[in-house]
């Protein structure tokens, strides 16, 4: 009984939306050229997106990366754009990406990985906004409407200077 509850909880854990992570891989690399200090964020002067998952997440992270590349053609603001895929437990913090997108997983290694993002002040998105518990700057929430949500408490942390528009576009959450 006890193993079937935690296979349950585990597998649920890592359910994905797909209209969700279709939406997010449209919006979220246009939010990173809101940053107004981009152009010194860049690798080699290209756009980098690393996507960070656990093991459960690999799947849903290669779609999320097909979707953005999709999406895209490999460019963004005649920049080439190149998603990676970074396992959680490779997370290497010499390994610094324009912004960082958080798949669902453990909140340790979600707050070592935004406290990476922070100090090094990239944005770091989240597929689900409960994350800003763990320090997660943006996320998206799909309901009647689309909601771009910014957590509020980690603004001074980041910091981070988006373009005027963004701030008419997002909700802030405390």
């Amino acid at each position: 009984m006890i193993v079937l509850l935690i296979v349950t909880v585990s597998s649920m854990a890592t359910e994905y939306d797909p209209l969700l992570l279709k939406t997010q891989a449209s919006i979220f690399p246009k939010i990173i050229l809101l940053d107004k200090d981009v152009e010194s964020k860049l690798e080699s002067d290209k756009i980098v997106i690393s996507i960070v998952y656990s093991e459960n997440d690999f799947e849903n992270a290669i779609r999320l990366k097909n979707l953005i590349e999709d999406s895209y053609k490999k460019n963004l603001a005649n920049k080439v754009l190149l998603v990676r895929l970074v396992d959680f437990r490779e997370f290497e913090k010499e390994n610094i990406a324009t912004a960082y997108y958080l798949m669902q997983g453990e909140p340790d290694v979600h707050k070592s990985i935004t406290s990476h993002a922070g100090k090094n002040r990239r944005v770091c998105f989240s597929y689900n906004y409960k994350d800003f518990e763990n320090n997660a700057l943006i996320s998206l929430l799909i309901k009647e409407k689309t909601y771009i949500y910014l957590n509020k408490s980690a603004v001074h942390a980041y910091d981070i200077k988006f373009n005027p528009m963004f701030y008419k576009i997002v909700k802030v959450l405390e």
